[in-house]
């Protein structure tokens, strides 16, 4: 898609989604970070895993994503645009594999790392989360 014909956060043309497979295994962590675009994490295979995300408002969510619908988790988790998320297995000895679909398509120029004392300063009632989740 142009970007003329998207909103103005984006600064270039972007396919309209994305779709990518990743793997967390054993203590790997996604870290916090955030995209211009809406996330939807899909289970596939494996263990469970949690989601943390902060939202734009500091809103703090978690979410389980995995099969045992009977442990609250889900097979798709959405993060919304400009939300703050990083990523966890529950069992450390085990692995997850999950898809990654972004609408507008994901592009690195999106891509937001946040770092320990930017998070800690935005949202410090979230400290021990942010701690774990960043550097």
């Amino acid at each position: 898609m142009s970007k003329d014909k998207l909103p103005k956060r984006y600064n270039s043309d972007r396919f309209y989604s994305t779709s990518i497979y990743y793997l967390l295994s054993g203590n790997d962590v996604s870290k916090f970070h955030r995209l211009k675009s809406d996330e939807i994490w899909h289970y596939h295979f494996g263990s469970s895993a949690i989601v943390h995300i902060i939202d734009e408002y500091g809103k703090y969510t978690l979410k389980k994503l995995g099969s045992n619908l009977e442990e609250n988790e889900n097979f798709q988790v959405i993060i919304s645009k400009n939300s703050y998320f990083a990523a966890e297995l529950i069992e450390k000895s085990s692995f997850i594999i999950v898809g990654c679909t972004v609408s507008q398509g994901f592009d690195f120029e999106d891509f937001h790392l946040a770092s320990k004392e930017e998070l800690l300063t935005k949202y410090p009632k979230h400290s021990n989360i942010i701690k774990k989740f960043s550097d």
